[in-house]
């Protein structure tokens, strides 16, 4: 593969700057331009595959360069990188039919996967244009479910999405416990706008008008948080939910939903909408009552060979070990995530997802090691005696 990519920038810092952080033998930097018609000269004597630009606060002549070049070079792609990314910033480079904008990688590696990656997507795109391919859903939903609050969930939810993004994936995260989602809390985002606002203000959303609601975290995980107050749940129907999952799945390769400890109606359009469910129990008898319940509903509405237990705050001090869970409830555990109070409330405190703020503490292992498991495929199925079987990603 060689990917040829041309630099555009008013300056000459910058453009030393990008040059530097290209340092791969599949890349090739075949120039660079200071914008203006000297750009399209540039591109129409060398037909790059992939444009990229600097993009600073206020930089509409920027933005006005990759709106043409995107509507009249489709087979051209552009990057946008900006030193300090903000929500403002997402939504005027969507404006103009910008995907690909971020800030600029901490290290070459990073860069240099960022531009394959974005080469591989859209030539992606452009083939099943031209072939008419039928859709393939290649992204995962996943939904974080437990039979209580309080266990744990949202942690997870935030923890996860945050790992995945590490990976260089695409990520969102959904808050759909309507009436007391806090995962803006986790994430320490005071979000501009909501899922009420999304579907108050916008009749039939497509994917840019999806992602200009949603709030950046620094991560690079894209968060569609719950309404401000309790009352607007009722404005977010199933229907609705549904739309959004279709429009969310088309573009990122995880979505995750935090969930309200309920069997709603919008609950089990996610359920029933998601690659995985995520059941997350503990070591309490009341707990593991209404999961064992939970899991039973789940196996009646033919849902539970999407069901993945996570055992969370796993650790041995009472009557009930983690191991017997899996007897108490029928269902093989997946996952245990360990129990350490003091580094999840710091997080929480913090607004700091621990796997960034402490990744080599206990619990962001498991999260990174549950992160894993889903970009490897890996798969558990039930067998008869309640044992758990690894399997490969089934096609």
């Amino acid at each position: 593969m060689k990917i040829n990519v041309l630099l555009i920038s008013k300056m000459e810092r910058n453009i030393g700057i990008l040059r530097n952080m290209i340092n791969d033998e599949e890349i090739f930097i075949i120039g660079d331009t200071v914008g203006g018609s000297l750009a399209l000269d540039k591109i129409e004597n060398t037909s790059p595959d992939i444009i990229i630009m600097t993009l600073g606060a206020g930089d509409t002549d920027v933005l006005s360069l990759a709106e043409r070049i995107i509507l009249h070079r489709p087979r051209t792609f552009v990057i946008l990188v900006a030193e300090h990314l903000d929500v403002e910033m997402m939504q005027s480079a969507m404006g103009v039919g910008c995907h690909n904008i971020i800030e600029l990688p901490d290290s070459p590696k990073e860069f240099s996967e960022y531009i394959k990656t974005v080469y591989n997507n859209e030539s992606l795109r452009l083939k099943s244009f031209d072939q008419k391919e039928s859709l393939l859903w290649s992204s995962t939903v996943i939904s974080v479910f437990g039979a209580k609050g309080g266990l744990g969930k949202t942690t997870i939810s935030a923890n996860l999405a945050v790992k995945l993004a590490e990976k260089r994936k695409k990520v969102a995260l959904l808050d759909l416990d309507l009436q007391f989602g806090d995962i803006h809390i986790f994430m320490d985002i005071e979000p501009k706008d909501t899922i009420t606002e999304l579907f108050q203000e916008v009749v039939t959303p497509n994917i840019d008008s999806v992602r200009s609601y949603m709030a950046v975290h620094s991560s690079g995980v894209h968060v569609l948080c719950a309404p401000r107050s309790p009352e607007y749940a009722e404005l977010i129907s199933a229907e609705k939910v549904l739309s959004l999952l279709t429009l969310l799945r088309s573009y990122y390769d995880y979505v995750i939903i935090d969930t309200a400890p309920t069997f709603s109606e919008v609950n089990m359009t996610a359920i029933e909408s998601s690659s995985l469910i995520f059941f997350v129990t503990g070591l309490d008898i009341s707990i593991l009552k209404n999961s064992k319940l939970s899991i039973s509903l789940l196996e009646s509405l033919q849902q539970t060979d999407k069901v993945r237990v996570l055992v969370n705050r796993a650790v041995d001090m009472s009557s009930i070990s983690a191991d017997d869970v899996q007897k108490i409830i029928n269902y093989p555990i997946w996952a245990k995530i360990p129990s350490d109070y003091k580094v999840a409330v710091n997080s929480l405190n913090r607004g700091i997802p621990f796997v960034t703020g402490v990744p080599n503490s206990k619990l962001s292992q498991a999260i990174s090691s549950v992160a894993d498991k889903l970009l490897s495929g890996a798969t558990v199925e039930k067998e008869e005696k309640g044992k758990m079987k690894i399997f490969g990603k089934k096609r």
